[in-house]
């Protein structure tokens, strides 16, 4: 009988050593699959995110190509550039990611061209703007051409994001099958490894019966060798364990469940569960636990455990002594499968929102549930049976529907179209169709899915957005001829001010430099003869005469900004710094000024415009500079972002230079800050400021030509900082 015995136990024991180690090895290749599974659920979202981008890419890019024509500002050509190389990048992307799905490449391989095929309509559309003016370029946009690569381009993709959504929901199956069929080999190892040594252990129980002549010490020493094996299995499982006596004291805890618990497991040995845990005698595992040992029956069980938020899993064996209890976290299981029941409620929520009727067909286009067709439609189930869904389309969208019905089966695609559709009160009205087909392991159609979803409404505001679109052309033909008239009547205008201007400059002067000539001869010829008097009236004459020439001399300059103005050329900013202090060396000399500039960049503008804009504002601090103080000069230039002036939010996000002008002059009064650029605006009497009011004009006049602002901030005693902003590249 020993001999029998020590077989049995060491079968028993190699039995579930090989059952644990299968358990082990089991347990890894799970675990690589579901590492594995994981990946693949990682890798479909990067697909679908990959495809988010591309729509954004694209949308972002017809956005900002709309905006150039609509507003022609090259920094919106700017944006459609780096969008047109986004949806590139992305499109690669994608192509990398989905390389070894043969049926996304093939849809890949689709959209390829179509992107192009989009793009080039949309760079069609710009050049058609800038050589032809923008109603060229919204009838391209809306060409029925475009429109349809547009539709196919969002129909491949959403092709290709329902397919990657399909994948991704099976890796989820896929991954929650892997874990459902390891906790199953887990447990059912464990168990068997468990039932096993509780044979051996009534075998060692019969053989201490057997052989009652072995000592006490000998039976005890079994029994703790026995345990200890117990003990080290129940450690090494990765479920949580607990043994509870009869008066609901924990008579064991094991590691794991320690960590769950956020305690050590020997201060639980001998305590109540209820007195340690009162929370969870409000939870529904206080009546199992009660019915488990009253019943002595095994219980299974999820428990949502509120107190800390987490699902259990629970596995409730009953004992002579109590009660032995398996548990596990399943929050992320549970987390998921939630998440997923709940994304199927919203797709079906929008099914029913959005869509006018729902079918189901057999492989070849046969009903198969219609109710929500025969309630939009009036149909009858005899009608359907007999007739055909076909008979409720209109007659001349009939042929058609067929056409492509029938090509949506051979090339097992898609069905998609907009047909008439009579409804049950008679009337027809436009559906939008789209019906894709379920196929099996083998690539064979199962069933189809469908929708009709009514567009009326949709196709009538077409209609009308035609209708207006005409009459807006006919406008814009209209108010173009009065924009010609109006050029024409302007060049008139212009050409009449350049004779103007010549006039003034020849004709106007010539009298005053007589009255001048003249002055100054009978000063030199008659001084001895004149008295005081006359002599004084003579100087008025002579001044006079010299102050109007001046103010001829200036409105001609401030007519001139417009009109005389030279080319926009690569210019230097420090080289006509450099020119404008050389036209001002003797003002600088006598003042004793003190100019300091930082470096400056280069624009695209008109040079000589550009040295009189620092000529006069330079020469305005020198002119205005406070007594006894040599004038101290500051000229700097940065970039910023947009045209903005201070208070003020800035509508377009290009880049400018900010040019300053400090000096520490008079200073000027605030309310009068805004008046000093208005032409003849003096504030200061001729014999305190020499000058005709023109200079600041003049300034003003020049920085607009060049797209940017002028302004200036003050305090009266301490000095004047003038502000302007010029373009970073000046069209």
């Amino acid at each position: 009988m020993n001999k029998l015995s020590g077989k049995f136990v060491a079968g028993g024991f190699s039995l579930a050593l090989l059952l644990l180690c299968g358990v082990g090895i089991t347990s890894f290749i799970s675990f690589q699959r579901l590492r594995q599974e994981k990946q693949w659920v990682i890798h479909t979202h990067r697909v679908i995110e990959a495809l988010d981008h591309l729509h954004v890419g694209l949308s972002n890019a017809e956005n900002a190509r709309s905006s150039y024509i609509f507003t022609s500002k090259v920094a919106y050509k700017k944006v459609y550039e780096q969008e047109k190389r986004n949806v590139a990048q992305q499109f690669q992307s994608i192509k990398n990611l989905t390389r070894d799905n043969f049926r996304q490449q093939d849809k890949l391989k689709q959209i390829e061209p179509k992107l192009e095929q989009k793009f080039n309509f949309l760079q069609k559309s710009i050049e058609i703007f800038e050589q032809q003016g923008l109603a060229k370029a919204v009838d391209i946009a809306h060409s029925n051409q475009f429109i349809a690569i547009d539709t196919q381009l969002k129909n491949l993709t959403q092709a290709m994001e329902s397919e990657e959504k399909t994948l991704l929901q099976q890796r989820i199956a896929n991954a929650d099958e892997s874990f459902n069929q390891s906790i199953f080999v887990v447990a059912l190892g464990y168990g068997l490894s468990f039932f096993l040594i509780v044979g051996v252990y009534l075998l060692l129980q019969e053989q201490i019966r057997i052989n009652q002549v072995l000592s006490a010490e000998a039976i005890l020493l079994e029994q703790q060798a026995a345990k200890a094996k117990l003990v080290n299995i129940l450690e090494t499982v990765t479920d949580a364990f607990v043994a509870l006596d009869r008066n609901w004291c924990y008579t064991y805890v094991n590691q794991r469940a320690g960590q769950i618990f956020n305690r050590h497991p020997e201060d639980l040995i001998g305590k109540n569960i209820w007195e340690e845990f009162p929370e969870a005698v409000e939870q529904n595992l206080y009546q199992i636990y009660h019915q488990a040992l009253a019943e002595q029956q095994i219980i299974e069980m999820e428990e949502f455990y509120l107190p800390w938020g987490l699902w259990f899993e629970n596995r409730i064996y009953p004992t002579q002594e109590g009660l032995s209890i398996f548990f596990q976290d399943i929050t992320r299981r549970k987390s998921a499968e939630l998440a997923l029941e709940n994304s199927e409620k919203r797709y079906r929520s929008l099914v029913i929102a959005t869509s006018q009727a729902v079918w189901l067909a057999d492989a070849q286009g046969f009903p198969k549930e219609y109710s929500s067709w025969m309630t939009l439609t009036g149909q009858t189930q005899k009608e359907i049976q007999e007739l055909g869904w076909l008979n409720a389309v209109h007659p001349e969208d009939r042929e058609f529907s067929q056409f492509l019905w029938n090509q949506a089966k051979e090339w097992k695609s898609p069905y998609k179209l907009e047909h008439r559709v009579r409804v049950a009160d008679g009337s027809y009205r436009f559906f939008a169709v789209r019906g894709v087909p379920i196929l099996d392991g083998d690539n064979q159609i199962q069933e189809w899915i469908g929708t009709h979803t009514d567009i009326t409404d949709r196709k009538l505001a077409e209609e009308a957005l035609q209708q207006a679109k005409a009459e807006l052309e006919i406008k814009v033909q209209e108010r173009t001829a009065e924009l010609q008239k109006l050029n024409e009547e302007l060049r008139n205008s212009n050409q009449e001010l350049e004779q103007f201007a010549y006039i003034a400059s020849h004709d106007l002067q010539e009298p005053l430099r007589a009255v001048t000539g003249y002055s100054q001869l009978l000063v030199e010829e008659y001084r001895d003869k004149l008295d005081e008097s006359a002599q004084e009236y003579i100087d008025y004459i002579i001044d006079g005469a010299r102050r109007m020439q001046q103010l001829i001399q200036d409105l001609l300059a401030y007519s001139r900004v417009g009109t005389r103005g030279r080319a926009f050329t690569p210019t230097d900013c420090n080289a006509v710094m450099r020119e404008a202090l050389s036209n001002l060396q003797v003002a600088i000399a006598e003042s004793q000024a003190i100019i300091t500039y930082d470096l400056l960049p280069n624009l695209l503008a008109d040079k000589t415009q550009l040295v009189q804009l620092f000529q006069n504002l330079i020469g305005n601090a020198i002119k205005f500079r406070r007594k006894d103080v040599p004038p101290e000069i500051q000229i700097s230039a940065v970039m910023v972002e947009g045209n903005r002036d201070v208070g003020e939010e800035d509508l377009t996000q290009h880049c400018v230079w900010l040019f300053s002008v400090q000096d520490n002059s008079i200073g000027i009064k605030s309310q009068y800050l805004e008046r000093i650029f208005e032409i003849f605006r003096r504030l200061h009497t001729r014999r305190e400021f020499p000058g005709t009011g023109i200079g600041l004009a003049i300034c003003k006049k020049i920085v607009e030509r060049h797209n940017g602002r002028i302004w200036a901030e003050s305090q009266l005693g301490v000095g004047t900082t003038f502000y302007f902003t010029l373009d970073e590249s000046i069209a």
